[in-house]
C-alpha cells in the first residue's frame, strides 16, 4: 500500500492531536507535571514533548515555569501545567431533595458551585428540568463568554440509559422511563454533548480517578441518602451491568418482613439503612420539611446563590 502527501500529511495531523490529548489528559488526570515525567509517561521523545507542550502554551490551554531543583546535574525540566479557566464543563446533580449546578475546569477545579434544596414533593421531571436550567443560567452567567463549555455531565439517583440519558427508574423520584436527556437538551440546547449517569456510578469513577482508590482495579462505592446506591469498577473500567442495574445494591431486598419500597419490593436494603428509616428508628419525623424561597422564577428552591458553598 503507498500513501500520497495528502494521505501523510492526514496522518501527521491525526498523530499529533493524539499527542496533544494524551498529553492533556495526563495533565488533567495527575495535575501538574515537569517535561521529563510527561516524556516518561507518555513514551514521546524529549523533543517532541518539547514541541506539543509549546502548541498547548499557544493554544492557552498551559502555562510553563520553572520546576524545583532536584539536586542532581543539570539544568530543572520545566513544570508544565493546565490552565483550569481553557475549557469548562457544566455539572448538574440531581438528588431527592436538592440540586447542585457546578462550572469544572480543566484538571478538575470547581470554579463556580451551587447547591440548593427543594422539597421532596416537587420531582416532577418539568419542574425537575426547570429548575436545573435556572442553576444553570446562573452559574453560567458567572463564566467569561470567551471561556468555552465543551460539555455538560449529569448525575442523577436513578438508573439511565446512557446512549439517551433515558431514566428508566428513580423510585425515590417517583420516575419510570422518564426522558432527562431528550428534556435537558431542548432547554439547555444541542452546541455540546450532555451525557447522563447514575450518581453513583460517577461516585465510583470520581474516587478511581481523583479519590480514595487512585490505582485500585477493582471498586465498590456505596452511598447512603435518603436512598442507597452503589458503583462498580472492575478491571479499572466502569461496571453497569444489564441497563445499568449493576450497582443497584440499594433495591436488593433484605429483610422479607420489612417495609415496602418505592420500587415496589418489600424489605429493600434502603428501607432499612436508608435517611427515612434512620429517622422513623430514632423517633424522628420522616418527612424533612425544607424553608423554600424563589430566586427569580422557581418555585421550589432554597439558593445559596451569592456564594455557592
Amino acid at each position: 500500500m503507498t500513501f500520497g502527501r495528502d494521505d501523510l500529511g492526514l496522518r501527521s495531523v491525526t498523530v499529533r492531536r493524539a499527542n496533544l490529548g494524551a498529553i492533556v489528559r495526563d495533565l488533567h488526570d495527575r495535575g501538574s507535571q515537569s517535561r521529563s515525567e510527561l516524556v516518561a509517561r507518555t513514551g514521546l521523545t524529549r523533543s517532541a514533548i518539547r514541541g506539543l507542550t509549546g502548541e498547548l502554551v499557544a493554544g492557552g490551554f498551559v502555562t510553563e515555569g520553572r520546576a524545583e531543583p532536584l539536586g542532581t546535574p543539570g539544568r530543572p525540566s520545566p513544570l508544565v501545567c493546565l490552565r483550569p479557566d481553557a475549557a469548562v464543563v457544566l455539572a448538574l446533580d440531581i438528588e431527592v431533595d436538592s440540586l447542585a449546578a457546578a462550572l469544572i475546569g480543566l484538571g478538575g477545579e470547581v470554579l463556580e458551585h451551587i447547591r440548593v434544596d427543594r422539597e421532596r414533593g416537587h420531582s416532577s421531571l418539568a419542574e425537575i428540568v426547570d429548575d436545573l436550567a435556572e442553576l444553570a443560567r446562573v452559574v453560567r452567567s458567572r463564566r467569561s463568554p470567551a471561556l468555552p463549555e465543551i460539555g455538560i455531565g449529569v448525575a442523577v439517583v436513578g438508573v439511565v440509559r446512557r446512549a439517551d440519558g433515558l431514566v428508566s427508574m428513580a423510585p425515590n423520584l417517583g420516575w419510570t422511563d422518564q426522558p432527562l436527556g431528550e428534556r435537558l437538551v431542548r432547554v439547555l440546547g444541542d452546541d455540546v454533548p450532555i451525557f447522563v449517569a447514575n450518581e453513583a456510578d460517577l461516585g465510583a469513577l470520581a474516587e478511581a480517578r481523583r479519590g480514595v482508590a487512585v490505582g485500585a482495579d477493582h471498586i465498590l462505592f456505596v452511598s447512603g441518602e435518603v436512598g442507597v446506591g452503589g458503583g462498580l469498577i472492575v478491571d479499572g473500567q466502569p461496571f453497569t451491568g444489564v441497563a445499568g442495574y449493576g450497582g443497584e445494591i440499594g433495591h436488593l431486598p433484605i429483610n422479607p418482613a420489612g417495609h415496602a419500597c418505592p420500587c415496589g419490593a418489600v424489605g429493600c436494603w434502603e428501607t432499612e439503612v436508608g435517611a427515612t428509616s434512620l429517622l422513623r428508628r430514632a423517633g424522628r419525623s420522616s418527612r424533612v420539611e425544607i424553608g423554600v424561597q424563589a430566586i427569580d422564577r422557581p418555585r421550589h428552591l432554597r439558593p445559596e446563590l451569592d456564594g455557592g458553598d
